[in-house]
């Protein structure tokens, strides 16, 4: 059975995306300065573990309000969907009488209509 060459060819392509990548300068400072922030941060929590555990327990509450702010918006915005939802069949049976209603109007025989031309206005006499 063949082994599979497909790990291994995505780390080499990964490692040579990497240092070619490394050649442009920018990249390079900015690849620097993002381990020392990053080399800061561990030496800093390592001494500080329980600033660490502060900062977890509060992101974790802003996202636990975030969760509920979103349960909330999802359960108002269902019960409004059951309210449309409820009124479409009288919001259907109103228009349709509404176009019954005009359509009869029309139908009617003794109805005036104003003489003239398109849209009841008088027809341009030419000479």
């Amino acid at each position: 059975m063949a082994k599979n060459k497909l790990p291994a060819g995505i780390i080499i392509g990964a490692v040579a995306g990497g240092i070619l990548s490394m050649l442009d300068p920018s990249t390079r400072k900015r690849t620097a300065q993002a381990l020392s922030n990053t080399k800061h941060s561990i030496s800093y929590y390592s001494r500080n573990p329980q600033e660490l555990a502060d900062r977890a327990s509060q992101k974790a509450d802003e996202w636990r309000e975030i969760a509920e702010k979103i349960q909330e918006d999802i359960a108002f915005l269902s019960e409004k969907y059951e309210e449309v939802k409820s009124l479409a069949p009288e919001l259907k049976e109103t228009v349709q009488e509404t176009k019954e209603a005009f359509t009869e109007e029309d139908q009617t025989p003794n109805s005036p209509m104003p003489s003239g031309g398109a849209g009841g206005l008088p027809e341009k006499k030419t000479m």
